[in-house]
């Protein structure tokens, strides 16, 4: 059913826990798996501005990169640039470059109101994807692999 996954990550605990349900999936279906992190950038009167450094970025994307094919799965991954308040349309737009046709997410698991005026990720691009959206809601897992310097656990 699912051949190509797409795991948004941001360095949170949420998104960090989005990578073992990517990887439970993607065994299921034999499926690969392109880990996509979108360096946010806040656009100022004098050009865009990155909220994290590059680097931090890049160690980010290659953890979990190392996390998928750890378990056994093809991965592959990027760090794209985004500005605030188009993250949803750029992480759906890497989805249809890469033809994936499942995004795999984290989530606080706010109310749809509260996610509305905060400006939820998430919601944005279950709006947005021309592909199934699946949401892990689960709190932050404590074993196994590292992500990001965070430990989670690809068993659930």
């Amino acid at each position: 059913m699912f051949k190509n996954i797409l795991v948004a990550i941001d360095g949170s605990d949420y998104s960090s826990n989005a990578v073992p349900t990517a990887i439970e999936v993607a065994k299921k279906f034999q499926a690969s798996v392109y880990i996509l992190h979108v360096h946010e950038h806040d656009l100022g009167r004098a050009g865009s501005f990155p909220l994290v450094t590059q680097e931090s970025a890049d160690q980010l994307v290659a953890d979990a990169i190392e996390t998928v094919r750890t378990a056994g799965i093809d991965a592959k991954g990027e760090v794209c640039i985004g500005f605030i308040g188009q993250i949803p349309g750029r992480i759906v737009e890497v989805a249809k470059e890469k033809d994936c046709d499942l995004i795999v997410m984290g989530s606080r698991g706010l109310s749809d109101i509260a996610g509305v005026f905060l400006g939820s990720v998430t919601h944005g691009v279950i709006r947005l994807a021309h592909a199934a959206v699946l949401v892990d809601r689960s709190p932050t897992l404590p074993e196994l692999a590292k992500v990001g310097g965070k430990e989670i656990s690809a068993a659930s």
